[in-house]
């Protein structure tokens, strides 16, 4: 019979996986603030001390989304921002956000969301002149 060794456990193998609070703190820090420019997973793994691997292990086991994902989401986030609180172009808003261009931003935007930032923004207003976003759509 072998003894039980906690280094086998499969618990404490994910637990390792995980990020520290500091290295998810950075992580996020250096995508909030390298929006606008191009930045590598490598990268953003180098800066918390860890291979790229790993680093996109962990991250998703903290936040539930890869790395990508996680960066791709905080643009669109920003965008919507942007789209529904400035007067700033949607080509403006696209570079702000760290698209390539304006037609890269609207074809992921509406992938995602589902309409164009044009046609959203657009209802965003109508709502707002409604006074429904700040009650909430449904409430229209």
């Amino acid at each position: 019979m072998t003894a039980f060794n906690p280094s086998l456990n499969p618990e404490s193998v994910l637990e390792r996986v995980a990020l520290s609070p500091w290295q998810e703190r950075r992580a996020k820090d250096l995508m909030s603030s390298q929006m606008d420019k191009g930045l590598s997973i490598a990268r953003i793994a180098a800066e918390c001390s860890l291979s790229r691997s790993h680093f996109s292990r962990a991250f998703k086991k903290n936040t539930g989304l890869s790395p990508r994902d996680w960066f791709l989401q905080m643009r669109l986030d920003k965008a919507r921002a942007l789209l529904g609180d400035s007067v700033l172009t949607i080509s403006q808003i696209s570079l702000d956000c760290g698209f390539a261009d304006q037609s890269h931003f609207t074809r992921v935007f509406s992938r995602v969301v589902g309409l164009t930032p044009f046609s959203w923004r657009r209802t965003m207003t109508l709502l707002s002149a409604k006074g429904c976003v700040a009650q909430g759509a449904h409430a229209c």
